[in-house]
């Protein structure tokens, strides 16, 4: 009967244990889904910041094209009424000469017909003249009235054709001025239309673009999906190997709770504190932590700025677990690069996490005793150099809330 009981622990035991190795491999499964959708996602929001920064300086290049679009056209507008008033006065010139040339016309016919006559009856006025005459003196005045009429309308020809010169003269220089005007409206219409085309082409650049960052939102919607929904499925694998380890056997629970070292290499056990120090013994200071818990600038692009760890400058140390427990993930993790995550279910919901790690002594679903060596500290992820990123969890949400690791480690 004692040897069924054996049997039956046994058999119970090696079906957690397994049922644990399964669920750890789905979440390591979900977590590399995951790490590639982030990185997807970190290189579609690289791309969207750059369409947006381009789609921002094309819409600048738009203003400055629409600006001098509105200055040339308010420029050809100007060119336009200076030719409308060139061309009135233009006109005006035009009816002067007119005006002159019919005054022309009708003196010279005057003059004319006054020369005519006096030609054909020269002889009959000059006798008149002389016969009219009552001495030489008077004779003489009549016939110098009679040549100051011919002079006078010889003279007011003369002058009105001077005046017809200088409003040609005028007429032409307006011309000159028009065809001027009218040169550089044509240069300034032609420089308009190859500015509208431009501006044509980055309108379409821009809707172009604007497309390009709606695709880019899409994508990035999506990714944030994936990640959501792998997130959600890692809690639930996370919860089910809890369940699981919580099954095992009162033997798997005393190998995960042992309080000694078996790590070696300068580890302090630290039973002093609720949990052990990560890391040899030398790196237990306050001197070695490059980063503490809360709000910081983020030292990387891609870092957080909201640092829910302690950041530890130990270059590729032994990373040793800071209380027994089972391992929940042992894999590459986004932004934390090789990461690894411990439930230690003798304390309840409390987990520990390890970032950065340069490579590892467990796997998930390990059983792992309180100063085991799990891992080496490194560089991988989002990292400035390498280092220990060790994270505190606790809370029933299935990952816990990450709470400051220093009220946990005896400094």
């Amino acid at each position: 009967m004692r040897k069924k009981i054996l049997c039956v622990l046994l058999i119970v035991l090696l079906i957690s244990t397994y049922n644990i190795k399964v669920l750890a491999e789905s979440v390591d499964s979900l977590n590399s889904k995951k790490s590639d959708a982030q990185q997807g996602k970190n290189k579609a929001e690289t791309e969207l910041n750059n369409i947006q920064s381009e789609k921002k300086s094309t819409m600048d290049e738009v203003e400055e094209l629409t600006s001098q679009l509105s200055a040339i056209q308010a420029e050809v507008s100007e060119l336009e009424a200076q030719l409308n008033e060139l061309n009135e006065s233009i006109s005006g010139k035009e009816n002067e000469i007119k005006e002159k040339e019919e005054n022309i016309k009708q003196k010279k016919e005057l003059l004319k017909t006054r020369l005519v006559a006096m030609y054909k009856n020269g002889s009959i006025k000059y006798l008149d003249v002389l016969l009219g005459s009552t001495n030489y003196i008077d004779m003489i005045a009549s016939y110098d009235a009679v040549k100051e009429i011919t002079d006078a309308d010889t003279n007011l020809i003369n002058e009105i054709t001077e005046q017809k010169t200088v409003i040609e003269n005028d007429k032409k220089e307006l011309e000159e001025k028009k065809t001027e005007v009218d040169t550089v409206k044509t240069e300034k219409e032609a420089k308009n239309i190859v500015l509208a085309e431009k501006k044509s082409e980055k309108d379409a650049k821009v809707s172009q673009l604007s497309a390009d960052e709606k695709e880019k939102q899409s994508e990035i919607e999506k990714f944030n999906n994936a990640i959501a929904s792998a997130d959600a499925e890692i809690k639930r694998q996370a919860a089910a190997a809890k369940a699981a380890a919580a099954a095992s056997s009162s033997s798997n629970s005393s190998s995960s709770g042992g309080s000694s070292s078996s790590g070696g290499g300068g580890y302090s056990n630290n039973s002093s504190g609720a949990l052990g120090w990560p890391l040899p013994s030398r790196y237990c200071s306050y001197s070695y932590i490059t980063s503490y818990f809360g709000r910081r600038s983020a030292p990387t692009a891609g870092a957080s700025t909201n640092h829910g760890a302690i950041d530890i400058g130990a270059s590729y140390q032994p990373v040793y677990a800071a209380e027994a427990g089972v391992v929940l993930v042992a894999s590459y993790w986004s932004g934390y690069g090789n990461f690894i995550m411990i439930w230690h279910k003798a304390k309840g919901e409390l987990y520990t996490c390890y970032g950065h790690l340069s490579s590892f002594n467990v796997s998930s679903g390990s059983t792992v005793s309180r100063g085991q060596q799990i891992a080496v500290s490194g560089n991988t992820g989002v990292s400035t150099g390498p280092h220990l990123h060790f994270e505190v969890r606790s809370g029933g949400n299935g990952s816990g809330n990450r709470v400051d690791p220093l009220g946990y480690l005896p400094l």
